[in-house]
């Protein structure tokens, strides 16, 4: 399967698909096939969206076998196959120790099970609890967590590409020069003894992942090699972001909302107002909301202002919303261990709070949609 007729099954480019990945397992060491990992993937990406501690998901035999490059695989003997592989398959996660230079070695499957459904033509997927806790729980002061672009990562045809994708991301929006050593991309790709010469490894390897990686046009990469002596000790990957879309913009993601849900979402009304025209309510509606701030307890003078011109058209009385302003909140006092929102903390947060709401407007979205289709049916 090529790379746009993937794309066509899961979404295009413009669709918002996030998988917020926590960074133990961006960081984590394990060794997949490409369509290992595309499934792996995918499956986060689902376990992510069950809640109240569900440690499995259903998903259908024709979104994996979208998946999957031979037909011989494409059948549910190979789909079970596959998913067996992945039980089997080991995945090394790092804890580090509390005030020490050294860590814990946690080692799982990637999943724990599968069961097929022949009536529904499913398969029920059990997750590795622990795998399942740091998909759910991926708010993280000391690792943090990295977005990836479930769509783009989806249309990769090269593994290695796919990898190097979470490892760049991680960074790239701090840095834009990213520096690893050549034993630790072996060691997290698990690859230390397949390519022991450097030369090897950089032509079967990096540049091959690289050249992808460019190709999706949401990068533009280049490296230079560190040399101790004769030997490359370590790569500086030099990342230009020319992701355009930028997915976390809130004022792109209401654009892509149908009316009905935008109205659900980001406004309210009373039952005694009294309005003749879709515009003069929008008006309204955004006059009242632009004042509205669930804590301002935690905002300077400045900060405060800023916020509430940045998130004028926000309803932070909606329970997605609000959720979305606490969890940002929170994710910026424990990053800047503060107390306070200042001028130092305020574009961190902000890009924070873009997210979050991305983030609650899908899951509301979802949950209207889960709502309607079970309103049509019961």
């Amino acid at each position: 399967m090529d790379k746009e007729e993937l794309r066509s099954h899961f979404g295009t480019d413009e669709d918002i698909k996030v998988l917020m990945k926590h960074n133990s397992l961006v960081k984590a060491k394990y060794n997949l096939t490409l369509v290992q990992n595309r499934v792996f993937e995918l499956l986060l990406y689902k376990f992510q969206k069950e809640k109240d501690g569900i440690l499995s998901c259903e998903i259908h035999r024709n979104e994996l076998r979208n998946l999957i490059g031979k037909e011989k695989d494409k059948t549910i003997k190979g789909v079970s196959d596959l998913l067996e592989s992945l039980r089997l398959k080991e995945i090394l996660i790092a804890e580090k120790i509390k005030d020490k230079d050294k860590y814990k070695w946690h080692r799982f499957g990637l999943i724990n099970g599968s069961t097929y459904d022949e009536d529904r033509d499913t398969f029920i997927v059990k997750a590795t609890e622990e795998i399942y806790t740091l998909i759910q729980n991926y708010y993280d002061k000391r690792e943090g967590h990295t977005p990836i672009n479930l769509i783009v990562k989806l249309g990769m045809n090269n593994y290695y590409a796919q990898r190097l994708y979470d490892l760049l991301r991680v960074w790239s929006g701090t840095k834009q020069v990213i520096n690893y050593e050549v034993s630790e991309l072996k060691d997290l790709l698990q690859i230390d003894e397949k390519y022991n010469l450097y030369g090897d490894f950089k032509r079967r390897v990096i540049l091959p992942a690289i050249k992808e990686l460019n190709e999706t046009g949401y990068f533009e990469i280049e490296i230079k090699e560190n040399k101790v002596g004769r030997k490359v000790e370590s790569i500086d990957f030099y990342v230009k972001d020319l992701d355009k879309r930028k997915y976390f913009n809130k004022d792109e993601i209401i654009k892509e909302i149908p009316n009905i849900v935008l109205e659900d979402v980001a406004l309210t009304s009373s039952d005694d107002e009294c309005v003749t025209t879709e515009d003069s309510l929008l008006k309204e509606k955004t006059k009242k909301l632009e004042h509205f701030v669930p804590d301002e307890t935690i905002f300077t003078k400045g900060t405060l202002r800023g916020f509430k011109k940045d998130f004028k058209d926000i309803d932070f009385k909606n329970e997605y919303m609000e959720r979305a302003f606490d969890d940002a909140v929170m994710i910026t006092l424990d990053r800047d261990d503060v107390e306070t929102i200042k001028a130092t903390s305020y574009k961190f947060f902000k890009g924070t709070l873009d997210n979050k709401i991305v983030e609650y407007k899908l899951e509301e979205k979802e949950d209207l949609d889960h709502k309607k289709e079970m309103d049509t049916f019961w």
